[in-house]
C-alpha cells in the first residue's frame, strides 16, 4: 500500500498540477527568499521543468538580478530548480499579501470541518497543509 503523500504527488504529477502548487508556495514566501526590496520589483511567474520564470519590473533590476541568479536558486534548492530566467513585465501586486486569510472566511464552518476531517489522518504536515490549501480552494471555487 502506498503512503497518501506518494499517491498525491503521483496524482499531481500525472495531471500536471505539481508545478502550479510549487509556484504558489514560492509566491507566498517570495519576500522571505529574496528580501523585501527585490520582492517589490519581481514576481515569480511559472515553472517549466526545472526552470523558474520571474517577472521583473525594469531592465535595471533585470540586469542587477543577473548577478544573483545562483544565490536565489540556492534559496529555492528544495524545489529542485536548476535555472532561473527573468523577463520584463508587470509584477503581481498581490504577491506577499495573504489573500487566503480573507478567502478562508468565505468557507462555512461545515466546510472547515470537512477539510480537517479529510486531512486528519495524514501524518506528513507539509502534505497536510498542501491538501488543506487544495481543498479550501476547491470548495471556494465551487461556491462561485
Amino acid at each position: 500500500m502506498q503512503r497518501a503523500g506518494n499517491l498525491l504527488r503521483h496524482l499531481l504529477k500525472s495531471y500536471g498540477l505539481e508545478s502550479g502548487l510549487t509556484i504558489q508556495q514560492i509566491k507566498k514566501q517570495w519576500a522571505g527568499y529574496v528580501g523585501e526590496t527585490i520582492a517589490a520589483h519581481t514576481s515569480p511567474e511559472s515553472i517549466k521543468g526545472k526552470t523558474i520564470f520571474v517577472v521583473v519590473d525594469t531592465p535595471q533590476w533585470m540586469h542587477h538580478l543577473g548577478f544573483f541568479k545562483q544565490e536565489i536558486l540556492e534559496k529555492l534548492r528544495h524545489y529542485k530548480l536548476e535555472e532561473i530566467r527573468f523577463r520584463i513585465g508587470k509584477i503581481d501586486e498581490n504577491l506577499g499579501k495573504e489573500k487566503d486569510a480573507v478567502n478562508v472566511s468565505k468557507l462555512t464552518e461545515e466546510d472547515a470541518l470537512y477539510i480537517e476531517d479529510t486531512i486528519g489522518s495524514l501524518k506528513d504536515n507539509d502534505l497536510k497543509e498542501k491538501f488543506r490549501h487544495f481543498l479550501s480552494n476547491a470548495l471556494r471555487h465551487k461556491k462561485k
